[in-house]
């Protein structure tokens, strides 16, 4: 398939009708080639439609049944891994769609790549976290988030359950636990999945800005400089806490943060020692002395 074939299925899967007009400005071809492309994707089976006159133009077909990728073996190896690698993950938004969709693919393919690709997943495996906490509202947060319906939802808190209501601006997997990101009255807050006890699809509907870009605004927080010395059994017991553990002693980190980051630190003991600032030592300081009238 060529590149130029692509970027047409790009553009078609917008989900509305485009002119061969529009098709040759953004492609670069003429509009006949356009015409001959147009016919070579119905060959394939893409199911284009095709409306002739003023007003008419190509769109895909809603609620399609899509043709097999053209793919090298290769890739058509790597894409099986990932499928694969996608059943490891828990709770995906999809259900149980993700429990099928590796076998569906590799009875698929031709029968050597079958044989080969049933060689390699006896030898490549996942060994993930099985204590990974059940998170049933996935699916639920997913479709908030994609529908960009508010949800008021039950949450297990230190301090108990609270109920609030937030819109689900977007979803984030961090060592394989689902966090939800919700703008409420509070701002931007996560929340982890597997701590909502209920959770309720609203009818109000919410606008905002996509997560990546609330997401780099909110890191612009007015931050203080961490430093810490460490030994190399901290930096690697610390390895999921601090990006670039292995090669920085100091990061920018939001004073807000501090608390959380100074009970993550604690997971390394004495294989850390932080130099500033001192409000992050008091708090160290704190957690030590709370652990020695623990163990008096």
């Amino acid at each position: 398939m060529k590149k130029r074939h692509l970027q047409l299925i790009r553009l078609l899967n917008h989900g509305r009708r485009v002119t061969a007009e529009e098709l040759a400005q953004e492609t670069g071809a003429s509009i006949r080639t356009i015409q001959r492309d147009m016919l070579s994707l119905e060959e394939l089976g893409y199911p284009i439609w095709s409306v002739p006159g003023t007003g008419g133009g190509y769109e895909m077909l809603p609620n399609r049944l899509l043709p097999p990728l053209h793919l090298r073996e290769q890739e058509a190896v790597a894409l099986y891994l990932t499928l694969k690698w996608m059943e490891h993950i828990p709770d995906v938004p999809f259900g149980d769609i993700r429990g099928t969709l590796s076998d569906w693919y590799v009875n698929e393919l031709p029968h050597d790549l079958e044989a080969k690709i049933r060689r390699l997943e006896r030898n490549i495996l996942w060994l993930g976290n099985k204590q990974i906490p059940k998170a049933p509202f996935t699916k639920d947060i997913y479709q908030a988030v994609e529908r960009r319906n508010k949800v008021e939802m039950t949450y297990r808190t230190t301090k108990g359950q609270r109920t609030f209501t937030v819109a689900p601006v977007g979803m984030a997997l961090l060592d394989l636990k689902w966090y939800v990101f919700g703008l409420s009255e509070l701002g931007l807050r996560q929340y982890r999945i597997d701590r909502i006890e209920t959770v309720k699809l609203l009818e109000e509907t919410f606008e905002s800005e996509d997560l990546v870009s609330l997401l780099q605004a909110n890191d612009e927080r007015n931050g203080v400089t961490v430093r810490l010395e460490l030994t190399p059994l901290g930096r690697r017991l610390l390895e999921d806490v601090l990006p670039d553990i292995e090669e920085k002693n100091e990061w920018d980190v939001p004073e807000e943060e501090l608390p959380f980051l100074s009970r993550q630190l604690l997971k390394a003991g004495a294989e850390v020692e932080v130099k500033a600032p001192r409000v992050l030592r008091g708090m160290m300081k704190e957690h030590a002395e709370n652990l020695a009238v623990l163990y008096e």
